[in-house]
């Protein structure tokens, strides 16, 4: 489980830098941020988010206090 939280949160990861540079890097369709980078942002959010909380829960749950 936590080899893939780690997967789907270096994915999101990789598509939010992918979607917000995407102009930069030449990728983009038209210049100015157009619905296909917000799509990419939004979808990275849901990605990430949760992965990170839940390697986030789950190393917190191993520390003993």
């Amino acid at each position: 489980m936590v080899l893939r939280d780690w997967v789907i949160l270096v994915t999101g990861t990789l598509l939010g830098i992918v979607s917000l540079t995407a102009d930069l890097l030449g990728i983009g369709a038209f210049p100015g941020f157009g619905w296909k980078q917000v799509v990419g942002t939004v979808l990275a959010l849901i990605l990430v988010a949760p992965a990170a909380w839940r390697i986030f829960r789950g190393s917190r749950e191993g520390c003993t206090s």
